[in-house]
Protein backbone atom coordinates (compact mmCIF):
# COMPACT_ATOMS: atom_id res chain seq x y z
CA UNK A 1 0.00 0.00 0.00
CA UNK A 2 1.20 3.59 -0.75
CA UNK A 3 1.77 6.65 1.61
CA UNK A 4 -2.07 7.76 2.45
CA UNK A 5 -4.00 10.43 0.27
CA UNK A 6 -4.55 12.73 3.31
CA UNK A 7 -0.54 12.83 4.33
CA UNK A 8 0.35 13.55 0.26
CA UNK A 9 -2.28 16.24 0.69
CA UNK A 10 -0.87 17.70 3.40
CA UNK A 11 2.40 17.76 2.38
CA UNK A 12 1.45 19.06 -1.12
CA UNK A 13 0.26 21.97 0.89
CA UNK A 14 2.90 22.67 2.74
CA UNK A 15 5.25 22.93 -0.28
CA UNK A 16 3.06 25.03 -1.85
CA UNK A 17 2.26 27.40 1.14
CA UNK A 18 5.90 27.47 2.35
CA UNK A 19 4.85 26.50 5.78
CA UNK A 20 2.78 24.22 8.20
CA UNK A 21 0.51 27.48 8.85
CA UNK A 22 -0.55 28.37 5.02
CA UNK A 23 -0.74 24.49 4.50
CA UNK A 24 -3.52 24.86 7.45
CA UNK A 25 -5.27 27.59 6.56
CA UNK A 26 -5.76 26.07 2.88
CA UNK A 27 -6.88 22.97 4.21
CA UNK A 28 -9.05 24.11 6.91
CA UNK A 29 -6.76 21.97 9.31
CA UNK A 30 -5.16 22.82 12.38
CA UNK A 31 -1.25 23.43 12.22
CA UNK A 32 -0.56 20.27 14.44
CA UNK A 33 -2.44 17.88 12.27
CA UNK A 34 -0.96 19.54 9.55
CA UNK A 35 2.21 18.59 10.84
CA UNK A 36 1.52 15.19 12.19
CA UNK A 37 0.22 14.44 8.22
CA UNK A 38 4.00 15.68 7.15
CA UNK A 39 5.98 13.51 9.86
CA UNK A 40 3.56 10.60 9.27
CA UNK A 41 4.62 10.77 5.97
CA UNK A 42 7.97 10.88 6.73
CA UNK A 43 7.81 8.13 8.88
CA UNK A 44 6.30 6.40 6.20
CA UNK A 45 9.42 7.17 3.75
CA UNK A 46 11.69 6.89 6.11
CA UNK A 47 12.80 10.65 4.84
CA UNK A 48 13.24 13.97 5.58
CA UNK A 49 10.91 15.80 3.05
CA UNK A 50 10.63 19.34 4.74
CA UNK A 51 12.97 21.66 6.85
CA UNK A 52 11.26 23.93 9.32
CA UNK A 53 12.73 26.84 10.16
CA UNK A 54 11.59 29.53 12.19
CA UNK A 55 10.31 31.74 8.99
CA UNK A 56 8.48 28.51 7.76
CA UNK A 57 9.09 25.36 5.68
CA UNK A 58 11.19 24.23 3.26
CA UNK A 59 11.84 21.35 1.09
CA UNK A 60 14.62 19.24 1.10
CA UNK A 61 16.25 17.82 -2.16
CA UNK A 62 13.76 14.99 -1.39
CA UNK A 63 10.92 16.46 -0.80
CA UNK A 64 11.21 18.16 -4.24
CA UNK A 65 11.23 15.00 -5.84
CA UNK A 66 8.55 14.02 -4.12
CA UNK A 67 6.71 17.36 -4.44
CA UNK A 68 6.92 16.92 -8.65
CA UNK A 69 5.25 13.20 -8.32
CA UNK A 70 2.57 14.65 -5.66
CA UNK A 71 1.66 17.89 -7.80
CA UNK A 72 1.06 15.51 -11.07
CA UNK A 73 -0.58 12.96 -8.92
CA UNK A 74 -3.33 15.53 -7.98
CA UNK A 75 -3.60 17.18 -11.56
CA UNK A 76 -4.27 13.40 -12.60
CA UNK A 77 -7.02 13.71 -10.12
CA UNK A 78 -8.34 16.87 -10.90
CA UNK A 79 -8.70 15.64 -14.51
CA UNK A 80 -10.40 12.62 -13.94
CA UNK A 81 -13.02 13.97 -11.94
CA UNK A 82 -13.16 17.07 -14.46
CA UNK A 83 -13.77 14.98 -16.96
CA UNK A 84 -16.43 12.59 -15.33
CA UNK A 85 -18.14 15.23 -14.36
CA UNK A 86 -17.82 17.58 -17.35
CA UNK A 87 -16.26 20.76 -15.28
CA UNK A 88 -13.35 22.65 -15.85
CA UNK A 89 -10.63 20.80 -13.85
CA UNK A 90 -9.81 24.51 -11.77
CA UNK A 91 -13.65 24.10 -10.82
CA UNK A 92 -15.00 24.93 -7.37
CA UNK A 93 -16.86 21.64 -7.24
CA UNK A 94 -13.73 19.82 -9.41
CA UNK A 95 -11.70 21.04 -6.27
CA UNK A 96 -14.48 20.21 -3.51
CA UNK A 97 -14.15 16.69 -4.93
CA UNK A 98 -10.52 16.45 -5.05
CA UNK A 99 -9.95 17.62 -2.21
CA UNK A 100 -13.05 14.88 -0.49
CA UNK A 101 -11.35 12.05 -2.00
CA UNK A 102 -9.98 9.08 0.20
CA UNK A 103 -7.74 5.89 0.22
CA UNK A 104 -10.86 4.48 0.22
CA UNK A 105 -12.67 5.71 -2.54
CA UNK A 106 -9.51 5.17 -5.26
CA UNK A 107 -9.11 1.63 -3.63
CA UNK A 108 -12.59 0.71 -4.40
CA UNK A 109 -12.50 1.88 -7.86
CA UNK A 110 -9.54 0.07 -7.98
CA UNK A 111 -10.93 -2.78 -7.18
CA UNK A 112 -13.92 -2.83 -8.77
CA UNK A 113 -12.25 -2.01 -12.25
CA UNK A 114 -9.99 -4.63 -11.86
CA UNK A 115 -11.96 -7.85 -10.39
CA UNK A 116 -15.23 -6.42 -12.49
CA UNK A 117 -17.84 -6.41 -10.29
CA UNK A 118 -18.86 -6.14 -6.31
CA UNK A 119 -18.19 -9.18 -4.95
CA UNK A 120 -15.29 -10.59 -6.64
CA UNK A 121 -13.54 -6.80 -5.55
CA UNK A 122 -14.51 -6.94 -1.35
CA UNK A 123 -13.23 -10.55 -1.99
CA UNK A 124 -10.25 -9.30 -3.50
CA UNK A 125 -9.95 -6.90 -0.70
CA UNK A 126 -10.90 -9.02 1.93
CA UNK A 127 -13.72 -6.81 3.09
CA UNK A 128 -17.43 -7.16 4.05
CA UNK A 129 -19.86 -6.37 0.25
CA UNK A 130 -21.46 -4.15 2.53
CA UNK A 131 -18.22 -2.62 3.20
CA UNK A 132 -17.12 -1.88 -0.30
CA UNK A 133 -20.14 -0.82 -1.30
CA UNK A 134 -20.27 1.72 1.20
CA UNK A 135 -16.71 3.55 -0.29
CA UNK A 136 -18.05 3.20 -3.70
CA UNK A 137 -21.49 4.72 -3.57
CA UNK A 138 -19.61 7.69 -1.42
CA UNK A 139 -17.50 8.01 -4.46
CA UNK A 140 -20.27 7.96 -6.81
CA UNK A 141 -22.22 10.76 -4.35
CA UNK A 142 -18.96 12.44 -4.61
CA UNK A 143 -18.77 13.32 -8.28
CA UNK A 144 -22.58 13.04 -8.86
CA UNK A 145 -22.45 10.67 -11.64
CA UNK A 146 -23.40 7.12 -12.14
CA UNK A 147 -20.41 5.14 -12.15
CA UNK A 148 -21.87 1.63 -11.51
CA UNK A 149 -24.24 -0.83 -13.35
CA UNK A 150 -25.82 -4.23 -12.99
CA UNK A 151 -24.42 -6.70 -15.55
CA UNK A 152 -24.94 -10.43 -16.42
CA UNK A 153 -22.11 -11.08 -13.26
CA UNK A 154 -23.62 -8.40 -10.79
CA UNK A 155 -22.78 -4.88 -10.32
CA UNK A 156 -19.83 -3.60 -12.27
CA UNK A 157 -18.57 -0.07 -13.76
CA UNK A 158 -20.48 2.20 -16.44
CA UNK A 159 -18.72 3.47 -18.99
CA UNK A 160 -18.01 6.78 -16.76
CA UNK A 161 -16.60 4.77 -13.87
CA UNK A 162 -14.34 3.06 -16.14
CA UNK A 163 -12.76 5.60 -17.37
CA UNK A 164 -12.72 7.32 -13.60
CA UNK A 165 -10.64 4.28 -12.69
CA UNK A 166 -8.48 4.36 -15.16
CA UNK A 167 -7.28 7.77 -15.05
CA UNK A 168 -7.07 7.20 -10.78
CA UNK A 169 -4.78 4.53 -11.86
CA UNK A 170 -2.76 6.99 -14.01
CA UNK A 171 -2.79 9.11 -10.70
CA UNK A 172 -1.48 6.12 -8.80
CA UNK A 173 1.52 5.70 -11.29
CA UNK A 174 3.08 8.98 -10.08
CA UNK A 175 3.47 8.06 -6.94
CA UNK A 176 4.89 4.74 -8.11
CA UNK A 177 7.08 6.61 -9.52
CA UNK A 178 8.07 9.24 -6.73
CA UNK A 179 8.71 6.70 -4.62
CA UNK A 180 11.35 4.70 -6.82
CA UNK A 181 12.55 8.15 -7.31
CA UNK A 182 13.56 8.18 -3.57
CA UNK A 183 15.01 5.00 -3.31
CA UNK A 184 17.37 6.05 -6.62
CA UNK A 185 18.86 9.02 -4.43
CA UNK A 186 19.26 6.74 -2.01
CA UNK A 187 21.31 4.55 -3.69
CA UNK A 188 18.75 1.54 -4.29
CA UNK A 189 18.36 1.92 -8.36
CA UNK A 190 14.92 -0.48 -7.30
CA UNK A 191 13.37 1.07 -10.57
CA UNK A 192 10.99 -0.92 -12.54
CA UNK A 193 10.32 -0.22 -16.79
CA UNK A 194 7.37 -2.01 -17.99
CA UNK A 195 7.76 -2.28 -21.86
CA UNK A 196 4.88 -3.59 -24.49
CA UNK A 197 6.20 -4.88 -27.23
CA UNK A 198 4.18 -5.42 -30.20
CA UNK A 199 4.46 -9.25 -32.09
CA UNK A 200 7.15 -7.87 -35.42
CA UNK A 201 9.10 -5.23 -33.36
CA UNK A 202 12.53 -6.10 -33.58
CA UNK A 203 12.73 -7.60 -29.96
CA UNK A 204 16.87 -7.79 -29.95
CA UNK A 205 17.17 -3.86 -30.15
CA UNK A 206 14.85 -4.13 -26.51
CA UNK A 207 16.99 -6.70 -25.29
CA UNK A 208 20.29 -4.50 -26.10
CA UNK A 209 19.06 -1.41 -24.84
CA UNK A 210 17.98 -3.32 -21.86
CA UNK A 211 21.46 -4.90 -20.86
CA UNK A 212 22.97 -1.64 -21.63
CA UNK A 213 20.62 0.04 -19.18
CA UNK A 214 21.01 -2.86 -16.15
CA UNK A 215 25.15 -1.90 -16.60
CA UNK A 216 24.35 1.11 -15.36
CA UNK A 217 21.71 0.41 -13.02
CA UNK A 218 21.59 -3.36 -11.60
CA UNK A 219 18.78 -3.32 -9.20
CA UNK A 220 16.69 -2.28 -12.12
CA UNK A 221 14.19 -4.53 -13.18
CA UNK A 222 12.53 -4.82 -16.80
CA UNK A 223 9.26 -6.15 -17.89
CA UNK A 224 8.52 -6.70 -21.24
CA UNK A 225 4.94 -7.84 -22.21
CA UNK A 226 4.03 -8.95 -25.50
CA UNK A 227 0.14 -8.46 -26.84
CA UNK A 228 -1.52 -7.27 -29.65
CA UNK A 229 -1.75 -3.06 -29.92
CA UNK A 230 -5.13 -2.87 -28.66
CA UNK A 231 -4.27 -3.91 -24.78
CA UNK A 232 -0.93 -2.67 -24.94
CA UNK A 233 -2.42 0.69 -25.69
CA UNK A 234 -5.13 0.05 -23.10
CA UNK A 235 -2.60 -1.09 -20.42
CA UNK A 236 -0.45 1.88 -21.65
CA UNK A 237 -3.50 4.73 -20.76
CA UNK A 238 -3.78 3.40 -17.67
CA UNK A 239 0.06 3.69 -16.28
CA UNK A 240 0.34 -0.92 -16.57
CA UNK A 241 2.90 0.16 -18.92
CA UNK A 242 5.64 3.14 -19.41
CA UNK A 243 5.68 2.70 -23.18
CA UNK A 244 5.24 0.47 -26.19
CA UNK A 245 8.03 -0.89 -28.77
CA UNK A 246 6.49 -1.50 -32.61
CA UNK A 247 5.35 -0.04 -35.35
CA UNK A 248 3.43 3.13 -35.20
CA UNK A 249 0.13 3.73 -36.03
CA UNK A 250 0.49 7.33 -37.17
CA UNK A 251 -1.10 8.85 -35.72
CA UNK A 252 -1.96 6.79 -32.90
CA UNK A 253 -5.79 6.16 -31.72
CA UNK A 254 -5.59 8.13 -28.88
CA UNK A 255 -5.08 11.99 -28.56
CA UNK A 256 -3.48 11.15 -24.63
CA UNK A 257 -0.57 9.12 -26.51
CA UNK A 258 2.17 9.96 -28.39
CA UNK A 259 4.64 8.48 -31.09
CA UNK A 260 8.37 8.83 -32.03
CA UNK A 261 10.00 7.43 -35.36
CA UNK A 262 12.99 5.54 -34.78
CA UNK A 263 13.79 3.91 -37.68
CA UNK A 264 11.39 2.88 -41.30
CA UNK A 265 11.03 -0.97 -41.46
CA UNK A 266 9.91 -2.23 -44.84
CA UNK A 267 7.72 -4.99 -45.97
CA UNK A 268 9.72 -8.16 -47.02
CA UNK A 269 8.62 -10.99 -48.59
CA UNK A 270 9.98 -13.80 -46.34
CA UNK A 271 11.28 -17.81 -47.21
CA UNK A 272 13.43 -20.21 -45.82
CA UNK A 273 16.95 -19.75 -46.53
CA UNK A 274 17.37 -22.78 -49.29
CA UNK A 275 13.88 -21.76 -50.92
CA UNK A 276 14.24 -22.07 -54.87
CA UNK A 277 13.34 -18.32 -55.41
CA UNK A 278 15.85 -17.06 -52.71
CA UNK A 279 19.04 -17.20 -54.70
CA UNK A 280 17.62 -15.42 -57.62
CA UNK A 281 18.24 -11.91 -58.59
CA UNK A 282 15.83 -9.06 -60.13
CA UNK A 283 12.60 -10.89 -59.47
CA UNK A 284 9.10 -10.44 -61.06
CA UNK A 285 5.84 -10.33 -59.54
CA UNK A 286 5.14 -13.20 -62.23
CA UNK A 287 7.76 -15.59 -60.10
CA UNK A 288 5.47 -15.34 -57.80
CA UNK A 289 2.64 -17.43 -59.23
CA UNK A 290 1.73 -20.75 -58.05
CA UNK A 291 3.64 -19.87 -54.87
CA UNK A 292 1.67 -20.49 -51.47
CA UNK A 293 1.83 -17.86 -49.18
CA UNK A 294 1.28 -17.80 -45.07
CA UNK A 295 -1.13 -14.77 -44.19
CA UNK A 296 -1.43 -12.98 -41.47
CA UNK A 297 -4.88 -13.16 -40.04
CA UNK A 298 -7.44 -10.24 -41.32
CA UNK A 299 -7.47 -8.56 -37.53
CA UNK A 300 -3.23 -7.90 -38.26
CA UNK A 301 -2.46 -4.41 -40.30
CA UNK A 302 -0.44 -6.86 -42.52
CA UNK A 303 -3.14 -8.94 -43.58
CA UNK A 304 -4.65 -5.55 -46.13
CA UNK A 305 -0.88 -5.44 -46.77
CA UNK A 306 -1.15 -8.75 -47.96
CA UNK A 307 -3.80 -8.60 -49.82
CA UNK A 308 -3.79 -5.55 -51.47
CA UNK A 309 0.04 -6.61 -53.20
CA UNK A 310 -1.47 -10.00 -54.20
CA UNK A 311 -4.28 -8.43 -55.75
CA UNK A 312 -1.92 -5.58 -57.80
CA UNK A 313 0.17 -8.42 -58.66
CA UNK A 314 -2.54 -10.64 -59.99
CA UNK A 315 -1.22 -13.84 -58.02
CA UNK A 316 -3.73 -16.44 -57.39
CA UNK A 317 -5.07 -15.70 -54.01
CA UNK A 318 -4.10 -19.51 -52.43
CA UNK A 319 -4.22 -19.29 -49.26
CA UNK A 320 -4.06 -22.46 -46.72
CA UNK A 321 -2.48 -20.93 -43.27
CA UNK A 322 -3.24 -17.68 -41.54
CA UNK A 323 -1.24 -17.33 -38.65
CA UNK A 324 -1.53 -14.11 -36.39
CA UNK A 325 2.01 -15.30 -34.23
CA UNK A 326 5.13 -14.87 -35.74
CA UNK A 327 6.68 -18.35 -33.80
CA UNK A 328 3.68 -19.64 -36.09
CA UNK A 329 4.90 -18.06 -39.36
CA UNK A 330 8.78 -18.79 -39.49
CA UNK A 331 7.76 -22.29 -38.67
CA UNK A 332 5.32 -22.47 -41.51
CA UNK A 333 8.07 -21.31 -43.88
CA UNK A 334 10.82 -23.19 -42.56
CA UNK A 335 9.02 -26.36 -43.19
CA UNK A 336 8.07 -25.72 -46.86
CA UNK A 337 8.22 -23.61 -50.03
CA UNK A 338 5.43 -21.17 -48.44
CA UNK A 339 6.53 -17.49 -48.84
CA UNK A 340 5.16 -14.08 -46.45
CA UNK A 341 5.28 -10.74 -45.59
CA UNK A 342 6.87 -9.71 -42.87
CA UNK A 343 9.04 -6.67 -42.06
CA UNK A 344 12.81 -6.30 -42.95
CA UNK A 345 14.07 -6.28 -39.37
CA UNK A 346 11.73 -9.49 -38.16
CA UNK A 347 13.34 -11.19 -40.89
CA UNK A 348 17.16 -10.28 -40.86
CA UNK A 349 17.59 -10.47 -37.18
CA UNK A 350 20.55 -12.03 -36.46
CA UNK A 351 19.65 -14.01 -33.14
CA UNK A 352 17.20 -16.37 -34.88
CA UNK A 353 18.43 -19.96 -34.99
CA UNK A 354 16.21 -20.33 -37.84
CA UNK A 355 17.15 -17.15 -39.68
CA UNK A 356 15.13 -16.68 -43.08
CA UNK A 357 15.80 -14.90 -46.61
CA UNK A 358 14.52 -12.23 -47.96
CA UNK A 359 13.23 -12.37 -52.03
CA UNK A 360 15.03 -10.19 -54.28
CA UNK A 361 11.67 -7.94 -55.16
CA UNK A 362 10.62 -4.67 -53.95
CA UNK A 363 7.08 -3.93 -52.27
CA UNK A 364 5.26 -1.16 -53.67
CA UNK A 365 4.06 -0.34 -49.98
CA UNK A 366 5.40 2.67 -47.99
CA UNK A 367 7.53 1.54 -45.04
CA UNK A 368 6.40 0.80 -41.45
CA UNK A 369 7.96 3.05 -39.29
CA UNK A 370 9.01 1.37 -35.85
CA UNK A 371 9.12 3.42 -32.58
CA UNK A 372 8.04 4.14 -29.48
CA UNK A 373 4.42 5.04 -28.08
CA UNK A 374 4.20 6.87 -24.85
CA UNK A 375 1.35 9.11 -22.90
CA UNK A 376 1.68 12.31 -23.90
CA UNK A 377 2.28 13.91 -20.22
CA UNK A 378 4.63 11.24 -19.33
CA UNK A 379 7.33 12.01 -16.73
CA UNK A 380 10.33 9.16 -16.72
CA UNK A 381 12.25 8.31 -13.84
CA UNK A 382 16.43 8.64 -14.48
CA UNK A 383 16.49 5.09 -15.30
CA UNK A 384 13.49 5.17 -17.65
CA UNK A 385 14.49 7.93 -19.47
CA UNK A 386 18.53 6.10 -19.33
CA UNK A 387 16.55 2.91 -21.19
CA UNK A 388 14.62 5.03 -23.41
CA UNK A 389 18.02 7.03 -24.73
CA UNK A 390 19.58 3.54 -25.35
CA UNK A 391 17.05 2.24 -26.97
CA UNK A 392 16.91 5.40 -29.01
CA UNK A 393 21.13 5.44 -29.71
CA UNK A 394 20.89 1.24 -30.83
CA UNK A 395 18.11 2.19 -33.32
CA UNK A 396 19.52 5.06 -34.37
CA UNK A 397 22.33 3.01 -34.93
CA UNK A 398 20.92 0.21 -36.96
CA UNK A 399 22.32 -2.52 -34.62
CA UNK A 400 19.99 -5.78 -34.63
CA UNK A 401 18.68 -4.73 -38.16
CA UNK A 402 20.66 -6.69 -40.24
Amino acid sequence: MGPRLGRLRAFRHVAVAGGMTGAARALRLTQPAVSRAVQGLERDLDVALVERRGDGSVLTEEGRVLGRRVERLFAQLAAAVANATGRDPEADTVVRVVRALGDGHLRSLDAIWTAQTFRRAAAALDVAEPTLHRAARDLERLVAVSLYRRTRDGVGLSPAGTELARRFALAAAEIRAGLEELSLRRGSAAATITVGVLALAPTRMVALAAEAMLRRHPGARLTIREAAYAALADALRSGGLDLIFGALRAPPPFDDLREEGLFPDPYRIACRRDHPLAARRHLTPADLRGVDWVVPTRSLPRRAVTDRIMADWGLTQRVQIEADSLGATVSALAASDRISLLPHATVVADDRPDRLAVLDLAIPHPPRIVGLTTRADWLPTAVQADFVNRLREICGSGVGQA
